[in-house]
């Protein structure tokens, strides 16, 4: 069942009996996906359970170390076996050969929904009870409904447990303000989606189902236009999951903040997929810094590059996400040991430092834009040719600035099914989109909301809805970050 659906809507019942009526809802939704991994889920979520507990209960380090080394395995090897084993069966299968071939295969097993953020949120306890941070709990429904919030089941956030569990455990009565700041965020995650996302996908794909088959410029616009439905597409599945919580009830925490205006490449990391990115930075790069900070530089820059590879390959086990997170790993290893120099520079040139204000941003953007063909490229020759023809279109472009007519006739020569009327949907609904990021980036739109009167808010409401249905691309696409 997707989020954009009219179906979904039947699950968002705020109820006080918060816990089992979340944990029922989560199951059945689940079961709209798929019955056969809806067992697995719920026996992972008992094995998190029971293993909580069983770390809880050792007295020594020793034994809670191998304890949960033990649980992490077994929480992990579901994950494995039918994420980043796939593409290695049908060598195995060659190799071997004979009878077995067909074992190793397993021809047809898809990768069960959700279980890439399911497994980190299930890790993500045990790990916690093992840090004393977190008291096992003695609820079984508890952790079963935090690992399968459905809202959050299909791209997160990564909300963590103990946030989640105090707040089903609190019964108390439905808040009427946290109900409408959750439907006003479903509604604008289904602008994004359906509007922003869906109609630019239209063009990317154009382009990037055959890459060879253009050139030059349609790559540059192409690429850059999936820039901004990547975005929207996974923003506005956050937001309508992060709404969606709010009707039953649950405060989730943000997954992104305006990330195309970070002003370097570490703050774009503490802005994009904010929950996936503490996780990783918490329960991975924090303990492997710790234990390789003898190492000095050596140390950080492995650090950094396992973990983002890491990030990499959470998405897809392939070899154009690999690329991607070791470039981002060299990105954050440049930039983190040049940063002080650059900031203290530019205090010392104050009139160059409101340049930077301008300029930092630009230059982020651009080298997060240029690794996306990775993301969006289907194989890494298909990448670098893209990534190439994306440079010299580029490079035309600039040239041409200062001549519209050339320009114009550049544009004209795009040969993409892509009316004007697109460009201008698409445009303007990219500049609201922004603007509400942006206002919220500033925690002025909650303000904004109250300030204005109501006859404002409500037009503004309707003006949402009503570019919906009007400007909405026909045939809406699976959102990009359930794939993974």
């Amino acid at each position: 069942m997707l989020f954009n659906s009219l179906a979904f809507v039947l699950f968002l019942s705020p109820l006080p009996w918060r816990r089992w009526y979340l944990l029922a809802a989560s199951y059945a939704f689940y079961c709209t996906w798929s019955e056969t991994f809806a067992v697995l889920l719920l026996g992972l979520s008992a094995a998190a359970f029971v293993m909580a507990q069983w770390i809880a209960a050792a007295s020594d380090d020793g034994p809670r170390r191998r304890r949960l080394a033990a649980t992490v395995v077994v929480l992990f090897l579901p994950l494995v076996a039918l994420k980043y084993w796939a593409p290695f069966r049908p060598v195995l299968a060659a190799v071997v050969g004979g009878p077995w071939a067909a074992h190793l295969v397993w021809a047809g097993v898809a990768v069960p929904v959700g279980i890439s953020y399911y497994t980190l949120k299930l890790v993500s306890y045990v790990v916690d009870v093992y840090w004393d941070r977190l008291a096992p709990s003695r609820q079984f429904s508890a952790v079963a409904a935090y690992a399968a919030f459905f809202p959050q089941i299909l791209s997160g956030p990564i909300q963590r447990a103990g946030d989640f569990m105090r707040q089903i455990e609190r019964i108390r009565p439905t808040d009427p303000e946290l109900i409408a700041s959750g439907l006003r965020l479903i509604l604008f995650g289904l602008f994004e989606k359906l509007v922003v996302a869906d109609r630019l996908g239209g063009l990317v794909d154009q382009v990037y189902d055959s890459p060879r088959a253009h050139a030059g410029l349609a790559l540059t616009v192409a690429t850059y236009a999936f820039a901004f439905q990547l975005y929207a597409d996974f923003s506005g599945l956050t937001d309508i999951a992060i709404g969606a919580g709010r009707v039953l009830g649950i405060t989730a925490p943000p997954n992104f903040d305006a990330p195309f205006y970070a002003a370097n490449i570490q703050e774009f990391w503490r802005r994009w997929h904010m929950t996936l990115t503490g996780w990783v930075r918490d329960y991975l790069f924090t303990p492997l810094r710790m234990v390789l900070r003898d190492w000095g530089q050596v140390g950080l820059a492995a650090s950094l590059v396992v973990n983002m590879v890491a990030v990499g390959i959470w998405h897809v086990p392939g070899l154009t996400f690999v690329i991607f997170g070791l470039i981002h790993g060299a990105y954050l290893f440049g930039s983190s040991l040049t940063l002080r120099k650059r900031e203290r520079w530019f205090r010392q040139h104050p009139r160059l430092d409101a340049l930077h204000a301008v300029i930092g941003p630009v230059i982020t953007f651009h080298m997060v834009v240029a690794t996306l063909v990775l993301f969006r490229a289907s194989s890494l020759g298909l990448a670098w040719y893209a990534f190439r023809e994306s440079c010299h279109g580029l490079l035309q472009m600039v040239v041409q600035v200062g001549h519209p007519s050339q320009l114009g006739a550049l544009l004209r020569g795009l040969h993409l099914d892509w009316s004007r009327r697109d460009t201008l949907v698409a445009c303007g609904a990219v500049v609201v989109m922004e603007s509400l990021h942006l206002l919220q980036r500033r925690g002025a739109l909650p303000r904004v909301i109250v300030a204005v009167p109501g006859w404002m808010r409500w037009a503004g409401y309707y003006a949402l809805a009503l570019s919906i249905l009007l400007w909405a691309q026909t045939g809406s696409r699976q959102f990009i970050y359930a794939e993974f």
